[in-house]
């Protein structure tokens, strides 16, 4: 049997992916070695990849646009992340079958650590209320906030989100246009793909305490619309490469028993560098 774990990114478009580069750095740090490799797929073509991707001795796998909720039927079993989102980001095969997970929310809150953000208490206004957000509330919630307020350009979406999440903690929605119940959010997670296509969300800064921290969670050239708003602002604000990581790390453990420390990989990462539009979680 090869001491070599056999590892892959499925999504379409998946060239971009920052997965190999990322995985191949934990593998590094802790004496491994994997083969981490990037197949395009579309939702149909799903089943069959995957099933041939363990054919040749694959253990594990992540999923990225368009696949995180397709992937919830190849499932044996979920973990308690991937049912609350809906979605899975990570699989791993065991037992002649795959086990799905969703990182994406824990690795938020490893980036939130790493940058000294203390979530606990905090009033969080997140912006969004699609996919991306759906995959971060369990884990925030989880980490005891005072309150998350969603904000989102269809006020009924947030609602219906919101109400989905409730269960979990002190959470309530408001819309884009009317701004949130409350002034004085500590941390704002900026959770929409405007960024993709050049712009920002409309916010008022009115909305954020004054020592508030924003979170983007694109990267890349999809982060600089936001980032522009935020030094305009003054507002301390990182982008989600950490996060990227973070869930990335995350994964690696699910696969191997053992966390990478994820700090000196989103430091290698920038000074890689890396090309193109991204998000930390609509992208890998």
């Amino acid at each position: 049997m090869s001491s070599t774990l056999k590892l892959a990114v499925f999504g379409d478009p998946v060239e971009h992916s920052l997965s190999p580069v990322i995985h191949n750095l934990f593998a590094d740090q802790l004496g491994l070695s994997v083969d981490y490799s990037r197949i395009r797929c579309s939702i149909d073509q799903l089943p069959d990849r995957i099933a041939q991707f363990a054919a040749v001795g694959g253990i594990g796998a992540n999923l990225t646009l368009p696949l995180k909720h397709a992937g919830l039927r190849l499932c044996r079993s979920l973990d308690r992340a991937a049912r609350q989102a809906r979605a899975v980001n990570t699989l791993k095969l065991e037992d002649g079958g795959w086990h799905g997970f969703n990182t994406d929310g824990a690795g938020l809150l490893l980036d939130l650590g790493r940058i000294g953000v203390n979530t606990r208490g905090a009033r969080i206004l997140i912006v969004g209320a699609g996919g991306v957000a759906s995959g971060i509330l369990g884990p925030l919630l989880g980490a005891q906030p005072a309150l998350v307020t969603l904000l989102n350009r269809t006020f009924e979406r947030g609602v219906e989100l919101a109400e989905r999440f409730e269960h979990l903690g002190p959470i309530d929605a408001g819309s884009l246009d009317q701004g949130p119940p409350r002034e004085d959010y500590t941390l704002l997670v900026q959770a929409t793909s405007l960024g993709h296509s050049g712009q920002s969300p409309n916010i008022d800064p009115a909305w954020l305490a004054p020592d508030a921290i924003a979170c983007d969670l694109n990267y890349g050239e999809a982060h600089q619309p936001f980032k522009s708003w935020c030094d305009q602002h003054t507002i301390p604000c990182h982008d989600g490469l950490g996060m990227l990581v973070g869930q990335a790390a995350l994964a690696f453990e699910i696969w191997t028993g053992q966390r990478p420390d994820m700090a000196p990989v989103v430091d290698e990462v920038k000074a890689i560098g890396f090309r193109g539009q991204g998000s930390g979680v609509r992208g890998r």
